[in-house]
């Protein structure tokens, strides 16, 4: 788990610079905090230079309740077939992001969202 620190009470958005976040996602310690709308961007916008979301981080912002699980939490820790070491499928791997983004909306906990990018190999078999 990284150790950058951010603010959770923070109102505004964190500043996004899609460049930098994608340099940054390709580094040991990730692409900066994001809003969803702002990883969401950034996993469309390697999945156009057909890479994909290899590990991400999420903690939470805001929780209306407590959580009733943390499914949403990580993506690179999912059961077999669906973690990147397993399929290296980039559209795969947007596709579980996806579903972690609308997992955490129906537990209406507000997230900041941590990703790490890498060169898709899906084999077509």
């Amino acid at each position: 788990m990284t150790h950058e620190r951010f603010d959770l009470f923070q109102v505004e958005a964190p500043t996004f610079d899609m460049a930098t976040a994608f340099r940054a996602a390709h580094s040991g310690d990730g692409a900066p905090w994001l809003l969803a709308a702002q990883a969401d961007e950034l996993a469309r916008y390697a999945l156009k230079r057909g890479e994909g979301i290899c590990l991400m981080e999420a903690a939470v912002r805001r929780s209306k309740a407590p959580p009733r699980d943390v499914d949403w939490e990580i993506l690179g820790n999912d059961r077999d077939g669906f973690n990147w070491e397993d399929h290296r499928d980039p559209m795969l791997a947007y596709r579980v992001f996806l579903a972690k983004l609308k997992k955490a909306r129906l537990d209406k906990v507000q997230l900041l969202y941590k990703l790490w990018l890498q060169k898709g190999t899906a084999r077509i078999e």
